[in-house]
């Protein structure tokens, strides 16, 4: 016979349950629809200033609202001869996408060693690796640009992927994730005769894919937003990145906010695109990533 509703585990029902919100969430609620208000508040900004005419953005009093909106500082972006929006867009996406694939590869093949082997001087490789995160980015520039002359790299697209491929940040991040995978998995895999290559790409790498993407966003991420590396190497028109364009297209129209904003609106979108696609594997993968060590 079977057992009758209320001879259920209490706590298999209230676990189910939405937890209760009362007077006293308010307050929380209130703050964080504070600090929403203020993250997006440049966002606002950005957007409603690119759909307004010139004469309404340096109005005095200021409009809050587009009292007339229009996409003409869109269309004059896209094709103004002034500058080639699309190409360098073009030239932002090919490198942000070969250096966020080169990135992640080589990441890993250093993470799984330092996470799952035993050898001399592991732990000492993995502190000087992670110490090389408090050496901020400006003191290599000088050295780096150096060593982009000799390699005969100006002007190329590899300068601007091959020096920031060894990133101490994915290397820890990948790091305490491999580390938070059963041993198990990996002593059946190399009792099967599998050696180390074949266990980090059939076992570990699928069992990682939300910390994989979350290192791959924050890679892309980077590598779009980069401005002052790219000012350093690249002076070809033809070859500039997408934020060192813009920043040149806001000096020619240097008193035109619309067509700033405009073209700060369109350079935003592949990245917004790539963290909506990836959200769900970002909170994983954040989540999920230990800090044991």
């Amino acid at each position: 016979m079977a057992a009758p509703a209320r001879d259920l585990p209490a706590v298999a029902t209230t676990r189910d349950a939405p937890p209760r919100r009362g007077p006293r969430d308010v307050p929380r609620f209130l703050l964080l629809c504070l600090l929403a208000l203020l993250f997006l508040a440049p966002m606002y900004w950005m957007i409603t200033t690119s759909i307004k005419p010139e004469t309404d953005v340096i109005s005095t009093p200021t409009q809050w609202f587009p009292a007339r909106p229009t996409l003409e500082n869109y269309r004059e972006v896209l094709t103004s001869p002034d500058g080639n929006i699309l190409r360098w867009m073009w030239n932002s996406f090919f490198v942000a996408t070969v250096y966020t694939v080169l990135h992640v590869a080589l990441c890993a093949l250093t993470a799984y060693p330092l996470a799952r082997m035993r050898f001399p001087g592991r732990d000492a490789i993995f502190w000087f690796i992670l110490g090389s995160l408090m050496i901020p980015g400006v003191i290599t520039l000088i050295p780096s640009y150096l060593m982009m002359i000799r390699f005969d790299w100006i002007n190329s697209f590899h300068s601007l992927i091959w020096p920031g491929l060894a990133g101490a940040f994915g290397v820890f991040l990948l790091r305490q994730f491999f580390m938070g995978l059963p041993k198990e998995l990996e002593e059946a895999a190399r009792l099967d005769g599998a050696n180390s290559l074949q266990v980090l790409w059939h076992v570990i790498l699928p069992l990682s894919i939300p910390s994989l993407v979350t290192l791959a966003v924050f890679a892309f991420m980077g590598s779009w937003n980069n401005f002052i590396w790219p000012t350093f190497v690249i002076t070809d028109l033809d070859k500039l990145t997408l934020p060192v364009g813009v920043n040149t297209f806001s000096q020619r129209y240097v008193t035109e906010y619309g067509k700033l904003m405009a073209s700060t609106a369109i350079a935003s979108i592949p990245v917004l695109i790539a963290y909506l696609l990836a959200q769900r594997y970002l909170i994983a993968g954040l989540s999920t990533t230990g800090m044991k060590e």
